[in-house]
Parts: structure tokens; sequence; C-alpha cells
């Protein structure tokens, strides 16, 4: 998943660069481009972290409700 995460923020580094001015991209070092790609990994990492909690919660609350019936054996 990391590697997915990782392109996925690559790709949407490039796709911002794309977007700016050639003078602006002059002025964005690649240093400040990486540290981008950082932040979007790490929010697409919470995210994922956030929405496996909630799938836990969700299986733990589903547990709790399935009807047991007892045999008496």
């Amino acid at each position: 998943m990391v590697d997915r995460h990782q392109q996925l923020a690559q790709k949407v580094v490039e796709a911002f660069r794309a977007r700016l001015s050639e003078d602006a991209r002059q002025q964005i070092s690649q240093t400040a481009l990486d540290e981008l790609a950082l932040m979007i990994r790490e929010a697409l990492s919470e995210e994922l972290e956030s929405a496996a909690a909630s799938v836990e919660e969700l299986a733990r609350t589903l547990r709790a409700n399935i009807d047991k019936p007892e045999l008496g054996l």
C-alpha cells in the first residue's frame, strides 16, 4: 500500500507542478516538491487508518449483534 501511496502522491505533485507557470516552477525546489509528496502520503495513510478503524468498529458492532442461540447441550 505504501508504494500505491507513493505513486498517488507523485501523480498529485506532478499534476500540481504542471499547473504552475514556468516562473513558479523555477522557484519551487525539488526538496519542496518532495516534502509535498511526503505530506500527501501521510494524509493518505491517515485516511486509510481512519477507514480501517471504522471497518473494525463496524465488525465489532456486527459481531455484538449476532444472535447466538443456546443449544442447551
